[in-house]
């Protein structure tokens, strides 16, 4: 089972990060080409989505922990619930 928070959180991370991905790589086209006041316009746009990232990262770890929707939770739920198996003699 999926949780609606946790899918949003993650699709919301998605997204940022690919525009922080985008951002870094202009940053780097911008250096190659000396193109110092663009690179700097990028490093502060890469930056403002970095903490947004950090952000939601934080967001997302605190929902995971508080509702337990994460998958190790879930594991560790399955394990504790399986019966053993016998030992091999």
């Amino acid at each position: 089972m999926n949780c609606a928070e946790r899918m949003k959180l993650l699709r919301a991370y998605r997204d940022v990060a690919a525009i922080y991905a985008e951002s870094v790589n202009q940053m780097v086209d911008f250096v190659e080409a000396g193109l110092e006041p663009e690179a700097q316009a990028a490093r502060r746009f890469a930056r403002s989505h970095w903490e947004t990232l950090e952000t939601l990262r934080l967001a997302l770890y605190r929902h995971e922990a508080d509702h337990c929707c994460d998958r190790t939770s879930e594991l560790a739920e399955e394990e504790m619930s399986e019966p053993a198996e016998p030992a091999q003699a």
